[in-house]
């Protein structure tokens, strides 16, 4: 932290005393490749590099650093209601700390007016103040990558053209290209985030994705103001940092889908022996529907609650709901209560039919809930059948 704080002040100290910059001066975007299986890097990084050899200048840009150790973290994190901040680095620290991650990092040299580049320059270090460095993270729509790219085309000297769209595509397919050798995390997330996902974008809202936007900018062209001439926005680019292949083994090998079906299995089993021995399985029915409950909660309070885009509507909540806890306590008397019997009485109606109805809802539901939602299906079928 010492480090980065005297990095800070001395660049602070060489851009503000020592005058303009000099004409050697080299702005680059760095993309650092997915490197590891944590939910902040699997999608990669993006950071700006300020190269003047004549000032002996050479910092990485960083807008993708946030406070774990703030008060209540969490439960900001879930509520959408996380500040990350701009930092600079010493450029060879900046690559020491993703050759430590085994990663790739690659720099595309920006084809910028000089006056440009300098205003750039001194927009940056403004920002980096205490009081300007914060800002609240959004995902898709604000965050270190998507910062980075406006700050780009802020001071392109142009309006720039953007390559056209390939192949049409949605949020949460692109999110799928990266958490698809983490099944576990494409599950909780599909069942986090509702249809505005499914709606088709366009290439540059793709670009908060950090190899997206260096994949948009390697084939865009800056027109001028006049619209007579264009020029290539990225000079040049050269891979900085390479990785080492290393093969990862998945931290889970039992995916959602398995997993939900042994539970399934589990399920009907004691369902069986509940209607053949009279058996009652008071703890293993109760904790079912509560561990549902709490998932209920979790993913209609990111829907109602929560500021992260995309949330609401979530045709999941039908599925998941915090009313699974009323099944839930309803096991533990050993008197029935009529509302609980109620409650079975619409969940298995209610699942019955969105069941039936599941290839025609609007949201691309992961399958891999099938099986949780038929166990609690089940469960309600029998309870209505006994009653208790």
């Amino acid at each position: 932290m010492r480090k980065i704080i005297l990095i800070f002040f001395l660049s602070f100290f060489v851009f503000h005393v020592s005058g303009a910059l000099s004409d050697s001066i080299r702005i680059s975007l760095l993309t650092v490749l997915p490197w590891s299986n944590e939910v902040y890097s699997i999608y990669g990084h993006t950071a700006i590099r300020v190269c003047d050899p004549s000032r002996n200048l050479d910092l990485a840009f960083n807008y993708g650093t946030f406070d774990s150790s703030r008060p209540n973290f969490i439960y900001h994190f879930i509520k959408g209601e996380t500040d990350y901040y701009l930092d600079a680095y010493n450029y060879d620290l900046f690559l020491y700390m993703y050759q430590r991650e085994n990663t790739t990092v690659i720099e595309q040299v920006l084809n910028l007016p000089p006056e440009k580049k300098e205003e750039m320059v001194r927009m940056l270090f403004v920002n980096l103040q205490p009081e300007n460095r914060g800002y609240r993270y959004d995902f898709l729509f604000d965050n270190c990558t998507t910062r980075p790219r406006n700050i780009i085309e802020q001071f392109a000297g142009g309006r720039i053209t953007y390559p056209l769209q390939q192949t049409p595509t949605t949020f949460r397919t692109l999110i799928h290209e990266y958490t698809k050798p983490y099944p576990w995390m494409t599950f909780g997330i599909d069942l986090l985030i509702g249809s505005g996902a499914d709606s088709t974008i366009l290439l540059r809202q793709e670009m908060f994705l950090p190899e997206r936007l260096m994949g948009g900018l390697s084939g865009a062209y800056v027109v001028s103001d006049d619209s007579i001439s264009h020029r290539p926005m990225v000079l040049s680019t050269q891979t900085v940092l390479q990785s080492i292949n290393v093969t990862k083994e998945p931290v889970f090998k039992i995916t959602p889908m398995i997993a939900g079906i042994i539970l399934l299995v589990i399920t009907l089993i004691l369902l069986i022996c509940k209607i053949v021995f009279k058996k009652r399985f008071r703890i293993y029915f109760s904790l079912l529907f509560f561990v549902a409950g709490i998932a209920g909660c979790l993913i209609w309070f990111v829907a109602l609650v929560s500021v992260h885009p995309v949330t609401y509507p979530n045709m999941n909540m039908p599925f998941f709901h915090p009313f699974y806890l009323i099944a839930a306590f309803g096991y533990i008397p050993a008197k029935t209560y009529r509302p609980v019997t109620w409650f079975h009485a619409i969940n298995f109606v209610l699942l019955s039919t969105l069941l039936i109805a599941w290839p025609l809802i609007p949201q691309e539901l992961n399958n891999a809930n099938i099986p949780y939602i038929l166990c609690l299906w089940a469960s309600s079928g029998v309870w209505l059948k006994f009653k208790r």
